[in-house]
């Protein structure tokens, strides 16, 4: 009952919400429709007015009457527009039986009935003059004011003023013409309204005044609303109906079916029951299955064995006799120490067998040995059986083969701790072993060394006959260190060219100094590769625990400082650390730093070395040569910073500002009116090799609009040995951009003639050591002419300019113009001259030639 109840409710309030809504919507319908009309009405007005003022009282101004005010005291004359608007607006309201009516409205209208008459209009009124512009250049969108009001006599209507602007300049022109008449001036004084309003095209001159009843509609609306209201009422209650019948229906149907749903569980609950018997009873035959496949499987890949409480092997599978090498009669009865390898230490054992006494389960890797000797790892599960009581009687050994994954372990592990080349300890590893050593020492108040070993001419073998047979050289190098020392001792490869021998457990310096001759010694012995005869020196520095560190990064360090001391004063022997080698070391760190930005700041300068022809005694070109200003060292050696800009990286970007700048100085002396002599520029080998090298160039030359035929690069030998085909490639790029290209120190490196064809080189420079030592006497002398008059014979068979480097005496100057070479400089002719002492020695006049005797 409560719940018919309910639904009666719900029935009744949709029934009533229905209604209003569908009321709401209708009301809503008929205000937007007659909004829609008042819009229409208000274009067919204003079209009807358009039309009469253009085609109507034009025409009569044209035939010398058209409208005026007053037409109907002036024969001949119409109403003007808006008089015209007004009769049309009754007219229309007449004959649509009023269902609506407009007329036109203005505040400056002096018709009683055209004015702001009522409260809408004088609300409606300043929103339109608001919408006004003072000066429009185009029509206004207008916008009209509209409301829905109650009229005095009870109705509701829709009230809708639209604006009536001077659509064109004669009817603005008209009313202007109007509003200066003495008569209308009168009267807007006396209606107390401003006088003296003047309007321009598209502004606000009146506006169309529209109304339309809505009672009329609305009734009609209301009668369809209640028949509609009475149809649908119907249908709910048709519906209702229908609804609480087949609820009644749904009812009985869902007692018979809970019904039925219970004898369904009872009978459900027996099958499952019978079920679940006979699936525990599969899953019995399918576990004994599973565990003898199980049981195959592990008797196939696990190495199984059972002992008993004594440690006795009883029971052994297929698996460990294979992997063992032992007979099952072997094995049973005896003690698991059979396969024992001595790999592990007794505590190993003794942890594990703690473990099984506790009755838990022990864990972990061991290395057993099989008959044949040989090593076998295994990952070992063994489990502690107990027997009835509760007692371990039995332990069950299973295990898995992983001799493979340890050795591929191993193998790891030294590929990590080992150099791949030599398989020499690496520097983790080094680094590991000097630290344990130092541990050790220091408990025995020992002593120890680390030997830092650079190998001497080691880059000149790799860049003039490959990485292949440095690769080679490197490998004996580390077998022969290996063959100097102890078996305590470590040898380790640093990196590159360089090799670490750390001795511990030394009972003074001596000792180290001792090994350090040895390696020397050894290393000073022949490299034999591919029938050819090489040879590389050592340079060794010594660092001795504790004198000079008491740790491995600190030994390493000051070994090194030693070596490079070593370097510095020649090379090719060993000596021991000295505190002044670590200033040494600052001072190049120091150098680096401030080289970084030496030519940010100015202190990078170019020096011109002129470069005299032989016949015509003239500057034919100038050698650029780099200079450091450094404002508290002074002017540093090219020897000294150039080696590290090289070591350092910085060569390129110091590299490239030499270009630049040597182009810029190009431009200055050109525009000065000089004769601008070929400037030659050396590159480094680094330089030689970068990659974005060709770019560079061709963008500096591109920036500073030097010719490429006023440059000329020059290259060492040892620049070119090193991957030949990229040099080559880069060579002639470069000689593609019109640059010329001249080998620098020819004579000291291993080209040979086949490979000077292939480059696209076009000057030999040869290298000063071979003239300063033509004197005219025999011996080596006789040997360096020999080398001067060989180079400038194989230059003329390839078509090559040759230039002396290094001349010094009138004597060297005409040796070498008797062999026919084209160019020479060197001090005879000039020094390294600044910028602006080069542009003296252009401008003059002067043949700078030394002439020989």
């Amino acid at each position: 009952m409560h719940t018919l109840s309910v639904l009666i409710g719900v029935f009744a309030l949709a029934s009533a919400g229905g209604y209003l809504v569908v009321r709401h919507a209708v009301n809503s319908t008929i205000e937007h429709q007659a909004l829609t009309v008042a819009e229409i009405v208000a274009s067919q007005a204003t079209t009807a007015r358009s039309v009469y003022s253009s085609e109507v009282a034009n025409k009569l101004s044209r035939d010398g009457f058209g409208p005026n005010v007053d037409w109907d005291k002036m024969p001949g004359h119409v109403p003007i527009p808006a008089q015209f608007l007004k009769m049309v607006g009754r007219a229309s309201s007449e004959n649509s039986a009023r269902l609506y009516e407009y007329k036109p409205v203005s505040r400056w209208n002096l018709e009683p009935t055209q004015g702001l008459t009522d409260e809408f209009l004088r609300w409606a009124w300043p929103q339109l003059e608001a919408q006004d512009r003072p000066a429009p250049k185009a029509p206004i969108e207008w916008k009209a004011v509209s409301r829905i009001e109650t009229a005095p006599d009870g109705q509701r209507v829709l009230r809708y003023l639209s604006a009536d602007a001077a659509s064109q300049q004669s009817c603005a022109a008209c009313h202007n013409a109007y509003e200066k008449r003495p008569d209308i001036l009168a009267r807007r004084v006396a209606d107390g309204v401003p006088t003296g309003k003047q309007w321009q095209q598209h502004q606000l001159l009146g506006a169309l005044s529209i109304t339309i009843p809505l009672d009329k509609a609305q009734a009609l609306a209301g009668t369809q609303i209640n028949e509609t209201a009475v149809f649908i009422f119907a249908i709910l209650v048709a519906s209702f109906s229908a609804m609480f019948w087949f609820n009644w229906r749904l009812a009985r149907q869902e007692r018979s079916l809970r019904e039925t749903e219970g004898q369904l569980k009872s009978r459900e609950l027996e099958a499952r029951t019978a079920n679940e018997l006979l699936q525990a009873r599969q899953g019995v035959e399918r576990a004994f299955a599973e565990l003898s496949t199980y049981m195959q499987a592990i008797d196939q890949h696990a190495i199984v064995s059972v002992a008993d409480r004594a440690g006795r092997i009883v029971q052994v599978n297929h698996r460990l006799l294979a992997v063992s090498g032992y007979a099952r009669h072997e094995l049973i009865g005896q003690d698991h120490r059979v396969l024992n390898s001595g790999t592990h230490a007794p505590e190993f054992f003794a942890h594990m067998w703690h473990t099984l006494e506790r009755g838990e389960i022990w864990r972990g890797a061991i290395c057993n040995r099989a008959k044949t000797g040989e090593l076998y790892w295994v990952d070992s599960a063994i489990v502690p059986l107990t027997d009835a009581g509760g007692q371990v009687d039995r332990y069950l050994s299973i295990c898995i083969d992983i001799t493979e994954r340890k050795r591929a372990e191993q193998d790891m592990l030294r590929m990590a701790t080992h150099d791949s080349l030599t398989g020499l300890v690496n520097r983790a590893l080094l680094h590991d072993r000097i630290h344990q050593a130092l541990e050790a020492d220091k408990r025995a108040h020992a002593q120890a060394a680390v030997l830092f070993i650079d190998l001497d001419q080691f880059k000149a073998v790799n860049d003039s006959l490959g990485h292949k047979t440095g690769d080679i050289v490197l490998v004996e190098v580390a077998r022969r260190l290996q063959a100097c020392v102890r078996g305590e001792d470590t040898v380790a490869r640093h990196g590159g060219d360089e090799f670490i021998v750390f001795l511990p457990h030394l009972q003074d310096a001596q000792a180290a100094g001792v090994m350090a001759e040895r390696v020397q010694n050894r290393l000073a012995l022949p490299f034999m590769v591919d029938g050819r005869e090489l040879f590389v020196g050592s340079s060794i520095g010594i660092a001795v625990f504790p004198d000079d560190g008491h740790d491995a990064d600190t030994l390493l360090k000051n070994s090194d400082a030693a070596m490079y001391q070593v370097k510095d004063s020649g090379r090719n022997h060993y000596t021991f650390f000295a505190p002044h080698m670590n200033q040494l070391a600052t001072d190049r760190y120091t150098m680096v730093s401030e080289l970084r930005g030496a030519a940010e700041r100015g202190e990078l300068l170019l020096n011109f070395q002129p470069i005299i022809g032989m016949d015509s005694g003239r500057i034919e070109a100038m050698e650029v040569l780099l200079r450091w200003q450094h404002p508290q060292r002074g002017l540093v050696s090219p020897m000294q910073f150039i080696p590290l800009a090289e070591s350092s990286g910085l060569i390129v970007p110091i590299g490239e500002w030499v270009i630049r700048s040597a182009c810029e100085q190009i431009r200055a002396w050109a525009a000065a009116g000089l004769r601008v002599p070929t400037l030659a520029i050396n590159l480094s080998a680094i330089q030689v090799h970068h990659k974005a090298l060709v770019e560079r160039i061709a963008a500096v030359l591109y920036e500073t609009g030097v010719d490429a035929s006023a440059l000329e690069f020059e290259i060492t030998e040892g620049s070119l040995m090193n991957k030949t085909d990229e040099v080559i490639t880069t060579l002639q790029q470069l000689s593609q951009l019109g640059l010329r290209l001249a080998i620098d120190d020819f004579g000291t490196g291993y080209s040979s003639l086949s490979y000077l064809k292939r480059l696209p080189v076009d000057t030999l420079k040869i290298d000063r050591s071979f003239v300063m030592d033509i004197r005219g006497g025999t011996g080596a002398d006789a040997d360096d002419a020999a080398i001067v008059r060989a180079v400038i014979s194989m230059a003329r068979s390839l078509k090559l300019k040759v230039i002396a480097e290094g001349v010094e005496t009138p004597h060297q100057l005409q040796y070498l113009r008797v062999l026919g070479c084209d160019q020479y400089q060197g001090y005879l002719a000039s020094r390294p001259l600044a910028a602006a002492d080069a542009a003296k020695l252009l401008a003059s006049p002067k043949v700078v030639a030394a002439t020989a005797t």
